[in-house]
């Protein structure tokens, strides 16, 4: 979709603090006038991870102002209203600048547009496609009623930051338009959380599949500029700190979406970002880039194809971290059988130094058909240790456990003590041939495994499994009242995410029993979606993910999807393709487009999507025509 980002090296201008000092909770950090213009985009290279189905393209806009005849059905109009021109110029801004950003993003990617100033152009587009309001803050009752109709007639409508918040002498008019037309909820800012700079993505959503699930892209804070809080009818992203840490009384949608059927019958499909473009600036340009590639494909009804990054028919997975630095007991056998009877298998990480003691429940466990793991010699940190003091530490730890009569099957899972480990500690895991690990949460951006290191034979390198959550133990030990709470929230956004929420619970576990009681009724109350297995078992899978790649092409028939299994996957659990539906609930079919290509299992997933479920590929390449067809009682469109 072209080599630019619209969110790279640009400065747009910061509204004054008379803009949103009658918000409550929504104004900024400072007060003072301070503008700036845009800047050009320097080039860079999309992430193209995913294909969607084309467009035409058009480098140049068809028309400006009102004055533009003829156009062209289903162009993306850039809407820049005078209303919130004019009061932007009294402020002393650069009324253009928001448009302009716009403009440098369409035409970097060649997507053909029409920029106009006034709401009659909207009804003169016989057939709606996309209307772009950046940073509306101000639209007259007429504007209003001219997105509204827009909708009706089938339009789709990508908006940002505050829309239709305020009149054109600066008064709050508050959020009624964002509600009723863009089908979102504002119900806060970040004011008083200023480490809430961090926009966290889904995975595995139709407007949000280019980044990895969980994923950080780091937001500037600009005073009088904050994001807001959205609620919405499906969410993509969150706005968060660091850590990924959840107060269940600030709600964290960042990017709503919503597809609705309007008056008229037709379905419009609406987008809303929470952020305003200033504060694109400094973030990474090839993850806003994603970004937008996946809400515009979607905005503008292109079907796309990726891998799910977890087998049918989960959206998320779950790793239960049962830590046993101390001794075993009854009541960790009886957790484990809790957790098996849920359908579940957790992963016990015994240390060494225990291991004698903890023996016969540990036997008790894997009957069970827990995993039991490693969790070093001693309970010391690894990190800044000698490599020689670290192999050792290794080797005695699988000795401790073979003393105890604990079979641990090579290769293994290996949690650190304390978190402690550094580089010397990963590789020398690699070098021994373990098999996964856990990490702490800056191993990586995402909360999605991922593979360190490479070999001739890809089902050698080790899985790095990031410690996403903080554990309901510790949870509880720093906020009595509320911690329980706020673990089982950053649970749920995991989950919702896509994500792999590892929930550590240390062995003889101070929770009290209705604290575990919670805990275990909502993984229960995720059961068929979410994913509760090993670490052995999810690295495994992984590692059998990784030789998978899908692509989406254009056919004159309808489209193609490429499939590449460079080893063949013996995973017992069935891939699952997504692919994002152009129109709610359109039939999905596939054809073989070479002889003896077996066809996957075309799954419903909801109105938008299904799931192409595929079990056991051999090596090869594979290609399936891919039809929409409308089904007997299909709405208009």
């Amino acid at each position: 979709m072209g080599t630019v980002a619209f969110t790279v090296s640009l400065v747009i201008m910061l509204f004054a603090v008379s803009l949103l000092s009658g918000c409550s909770g929504l104004g900024g950090e400072s007060s003072g006038n301070s503008y700036a213009n845009s800047a050009p985009l320097p080039d860079v290279k999309p992430i193209t991870a995913v294909a969607s189905a084309p467009l035409k393209r058009r480098a140049r806009p068809q028309g400006i102002g009102p004055g533009t005849s003829d156009i062209p059905p289903n162009s993306v109009l850039l809407y820049a209203s005078l209303t919130s021109q004019a009061h932007l110029m009294k402020l002393g801004t650069d009324p253009t600048t928001g448009t302009r950003i716009w403009e440098n993003y369409l035409r970097a990617n060649q997507l053909p547009f029409v920029r106009v100033t006034g709401p009659e152009a909207l009804s003169r587009v016989s057939t709606p496609g996309l209307l772009i309001l950046a940073s509306t803050v101000v639209l007259s009752d007429v504007e209003q009623q001219a997105v509204l109709e827009w909708r009706n007639r089938g339009g789709a409508v990508l908006s940002t930051w505050l829309t239709a918040a305020y009149s054109s002498s600066g008064e709050l008019l508050g959020f009624d338009f964002m509600r009723d037309v863009l089908d979102v909820k504002v119900v806060g800012s970040t004011k008083e959380e200023a480490d809430d700079t961090f926009m966290i993505v889904h995975g595995n959503s139709p407007i949000s599949h280019n980044l990895l699930a969980g994923t950080r892209v780091w937001l500037e804070r600009v005073p009088n500029q904050l994001p807001v809080r959205l609620v919405g009818k499906q969410e993509s992203a969150q706005i968060m700190n660091w850590s990924r840490n959840v107060n269940i009384q600030n709600p964290s949608g960042l990017i709503s979406y919503n597809e609705r059927k309007m008056p008229s019958g037709l379905y419009s499909r609406t987008a809303t970002i929470g952020y305003p473009e200033q504060n694109w600036q400094r973030s990474d340009p090839l993850q806003l880039n994603a970004i937008s590639k996946d809400v515009f494909a979607w905005l503008q009804r292109q079907p796309s194809v990726y891998l799910s990054a977890w087998p049918f028919p989960y959206r998320s997975a779950v790793a239960i971290a049962i830590q046993a630095a101390e001794q075993v007991v009854e009541g960790d056998v009886a957790m484990a059988q809790t957790i098996a009877d849920m359908g579940g298998k957790a992963t016990f990480y015994l240390n060494g130094s225990n291991a004698e003691k903890a023996a016969p429940m540990i036997k008790k466990v894997q009957a069970q058909s827990h995993e039991i793991a490693y969790l070093g010699d001693s309970f010391e940190g690894f990190k800044d240790q000698p490599k020689e003091k670290q192999s050792a530490r290794l080797d005695e730890m699988q000795r401790q456990l073979a003393a105890a009569g604990i079979v641990v099957p090579m290769p293994a899972s290996f949690a650190p003590p304390l978190d402690s480990m550094d580089q010397t500690t990963q590789a020398l895991l690699q070098e021994k041939k373990f098999d996964n690990f856990l990490a702490f949460m800056d191993a990586s951006d995402s909360s999605l495994p991922f593979i360190r290191g490479t070999t001739a034979d890809l089902t050698e390198p080790i899985v790095v499994m990031p410690r996403t959550l903080i554990g309901p133990e510790e949870a509880v030990e720093a906020d009595v009242t509320s911690g329980l709470d706020n673990f089982l929230g950053e649970l749920d956004v995991s989950v919702r995410m896509g994500g792999l929420s590892v929930v550590r619970i240390p062995a003889q576990s101070l929770l009290l029993p209705e604290q575990r009681k919670r805990i275990f009724d909502k993984l229960l109350s995720l059961r068929g979606k979410v994913w509760m297995s090993s670490a052995k078992d999810i690295a495994r899978w992984w590692r059998n993910r990784e030789q998978v790649a899908v692509h989406l092409a254009p056919h004159p028939e309808g489209y193609v999807i490429n499939a590449k299994v460079s080893h063949s996957i013996t995973a017992q659990e069935p891939l699952s393709i997504m692919v994002n539906l152009p129109h709610p609930n359109r039939r999905v079919r596939l054809q073989p487009m070479q002889n003896g290509d077996k066809l996957p299992e075309v799954m419903v997933v909801d109105s938008e999507r299904v799931t192409l479920k595929w079990l056991a590929p051999a090596a090869g390449q594979y290609a399936w025509l891919l039809t929409f067809e409308e089904t007997a009682s299909h709405e208009k469109q």
